[in-house]
């Protein structure tokens, strides 16, 4: 078969494929869906003449411009963003982001920082960095040869979900124009992306018949609750309010004119949303300008200043299609446009004291309440409380006064201490007061401060009356070693009565003075009286004595802080097991409780196995808890040798006592020391006397250092 002969075959095929594409496309319904499931926003949607547009931006005609070289069409690009993948934006990269003349951006995140964060005369201007001399989102067609066609101030459909979102899937609907009623309307069925400016039965799914280069402006009123948490209608449960986006190319969303989420640049399909309970942005993707590289789930906090403020904002959306090639859109939030605000103000002084937002759909019932307001009393109600939302929000408002007391105090003029029962007047603002003094016993009046009588006015008022007293007494329990107050009495007393002080007791002293009088006269002048007092003398002793090893299993008894073991000579080598027994003796010996800290170390080779032991490295550790005066508690320490560890040899194991935070009268006899002597029998009655010796010496000396001590007490 020849070549020309299967190329016209190919030819058919290709041409009968692409009838029975159009053919399905003209034969598909276009189901517009129930207006019962629609929710319609303000929208603006510009059709831009793509190359008309770039040329103006350049300051040049395209044929002039496609004259020049690549590095004088990058050069003159980069000054501006453009629509469409023109040379300029191929050759630095087609996020606007230009790295250099032949060097391609291999970014996929959104390219942030494009635009002003900020809303100029309610419309969306890029950053100073490019000379753009026209806006992407016109309100009116200024320039028919730029914008092919500005559908100002129509309405933009979406789907109303049972749990109170709202919806809108390029994946799922299409939509087309209806001229006649300014409305975008809503059909079933996926196109192959999102084309507003395409026909309903247009087959999109060849990108020639795709209708790109546009922008959408969308405008969503919302109200903002308190916690920012809105009701889900399927399950009564209280929801984050949250914005959600997915689509390219490039998607600014601001909050009452400020950007609060940036999908800039030319990108493939990417996600982001907003979390107004969480304060938060989540963006999908995001090129790092500093590193090259993209960051993968990236969060920043949403309001700078904090959480946005209750009551009424507008969401606006600015969507671009410019890099002609394919576009999507997906748009699901629950933000709700119908509200009712509930303010709390001060009916005497007009300040708001409070106000709580409720947001939901249109048409659903709402109920405002009073609300406890602190040092405040409900004084009107609004006559309805019981609304249905509408897209306007609604006000009511409660009405409070603010709680005022008077407090009437009795105090001694020279202690300043309160000698009878403050009294309490309660009203509310504009009510009237009146105090009076008090006749109280062995007691002079002197003076009044603040108004005896008056009229509320909404915060609290003291009247204050002053008496002169007959004269005090002070008594002072002291450290008698430091001079340091351990704690002090006073009372006031009366001229010619009989006082009489007494002694305390405290954990850590022991009375050792008293004052000369306990009991004594009372006259005009104040009285002072001291206990003196010494610190309990503390101290811990400790002793650890050897008790027993087992070998192999095999017993042998050991006492006192020396021991000698001989071995069976099959038992002489490092595959035999050893335990050794000591026995710890802990003594507070002196004149109160106290707690300490056992410090064991552990020989090299062994390991401990005694439980409740706290274990580091070569260290053990137990805690002796309040032992009392002249109370003596021992300890059981078991050590085991490690294997591969020659059984032969001397074993030497310390331990020491520290008080847990009490200065003790002496350190002398907080540690002790045990040494093991493991050979193996030889089998001869030849004996080495040095080892013994030096044995015995160290347990005389020790015997002799312990005796002089007790003689020195």
């Amino acid at each position: 078969m020849s070549k020309r002969i299967i190329l016209c075959i190919m030819a058919i095929v290709t041409i009968l494929f692409v009838v029975l594409i159009n053919k399905t496309y003209a034969s598909s319904d276009c189901k517009n869906i129930s207006e019962e499931d629609i929710k319609y926003v303000n929208a603006t949607l510009t059709k831009i003449n793509r190359e008309e547009y770039n040329a103006n931006q350049r300051g040049m005609h395209w044929t002039d411009y496609y004259e020049m070289p690549m590095s004088k069409r990058y050069e003159i690009d980069k000054k501006s963003m453009l629509m469409a993948s023109t040379e300029g934006m191929n050759i630095g990269g087609i996020q606007n982001g230009y790295i250099g003349l032949n060097e391609y951006w291999n970014s996929t995140g959104v390219l942030q920082g494009l635009v002003k964060n900020k809303l100029v005369n309610d419309n969306l201007y890029v950053i100073d960095k490019y000379t753009n001399k026209d806006t992407f989102f016109p309100k009116t067609n200024t320039n028919p040869q730029i914008y092919s066609e500005v559908l100002s101030n129509w309405k933009f459909p979406f789907i109303k979900e049972k749990n109170g979102y709202y919806s809108f899937n390029s994946d799922k609907y299409h939509i087309y124009k209806d001229y006649n009623t300014k409305t975008i309307k809503m059909h079933e069925g996926e196109r192959f992306g999102f084309y507003p400016f395409n026909n309903c039965k247009d087959n999109t799914e060849e990108m020639m018949k795709r209708n790109l280069g546009f922008t959408v402006r969308l405008d969503i009123p919302f109200i903002m609750t308190k916690d920012g948490k809105v009701k889900n209608a399927e399950n009564n449960q209280y929801e984050d309010m949250v914005f959600e986006f997915s689509g390219d190319d490039d998607v600014w969303v601001f909050v009452d004119d400020r950007l609060v989420l940036d999908l800039g640049g030319a990108h493939a399909r990417l996600k982001g949303n907003i979390n107004f309970a969480k304060n938060e942005v989540y963006y999908e993707s995001v090129y790092n300008e500093s590193t090259g590289q993209d960051e993968k789930d990236v969060y920043k906090k949403a309001f700078e200043d904090g959480i946005l403020s209750q009551g009424k904002h507008t969401l606006k959306i600015f969507y671009m299609e410019r890099a002609a090639g394919e576009s999507n859109l997906f748009v699901s939030f629950n933000l709700q446009s119908g509200g009712v605000k509930a303010n709390y103000i001060d009916k005497d002084t007009g300040e708001l004291l409070d106000s709580v937002s409720q947001s939901g759909p249109v048409g659903e019932n709402v109920k405002t309440e009073a609300k406890n307001i602190t040092n405040y009393t409900l004084v009107e109600k609004p006559k309805k409380e019981e609304f249905i939302l509408t897209d306007e929000m609604q006000e009511v408002n409660y009405y409070y006064s603010k709680n005022s007391k008077v407090n009437v105090k009795y105090v001694d003029e020279v202690t300043n201490k309160e000698i009878a029962k403050e009294e309490t007047i309660s009203g509310k603002y504009g009510d009237k007061y009146v105090t009076n003094q008090k006749e109280i016993d062995n007691y002079e009046f002197t003076k009044v401060q603040g108004n005896k009588e008056g009229t509320m006015k909404g915060e609290n008022i003291t009247v204050i009356y002053y008496y002169k007293h007959k004269s005090k007494i002070t008594v002072n329990y002291i450290d008698k070693d430091t001079n340091e107050m351990i704690d002090t009495k006073e009372d006031t007393v009366y001229e010619g009565d009989t006082y009489t002080s007494e002694e305390r007791k405290y954990e850590d002293y022991i009375l050792i003075e008293k004052p000369q009088n306990e009991t004594v006269k009372i006259k005009r002048e104040d009285i002072t009286l001291n206990y003196y007092y010494r610190k309990l003398k503390f101290n811990l002793q400790i002793e650890m004595n050897l008790e027993k090893a087992l070998i192999n299993g095999n017993y042998y008894g050991l006492n006192g802080k020396i021991g000698k073991i001989e071995t069976e000579i099959r038992d002489a080598n490092k595959n035999s097991s050893l335990q050794i027994y000591y026995k710890i003796k802990v003594t507070n010996n002196e004149e109160r409780i106290g707690s300490g800290y056992i410090t064991f170390t552990i020989p090299k080779g062994y390991h401990m196995i005694s439980p409740d032991w706290e274990v580091n490295g070569n260290e053990a550790k137990y805690k002796v808890e309040d032992l009392n005066i002249g109370e003596s508690r021992e300890y059981e320490v078991i050590l085991e040798k490690n294997e591969g560890i020659d059984i032969a040899g001397n074993i030497e194991a310390h331990v020491k006592i520290d008080s847990e935070k009490i200065p003790e009268t002496t350190l002398e006899d907080n540690e002790d020391m045990n040494k093991l002597i493991v050979m193996p029998r030889t089998g001869k009655i030849v004996i080495s006397l040095l080892p013994i010796i030096g044995a015995l010496l160290i347990v005389a000396i020790i015997i002799y250092i312990k005796i002089k001590k007790n003689n020195q007490k």
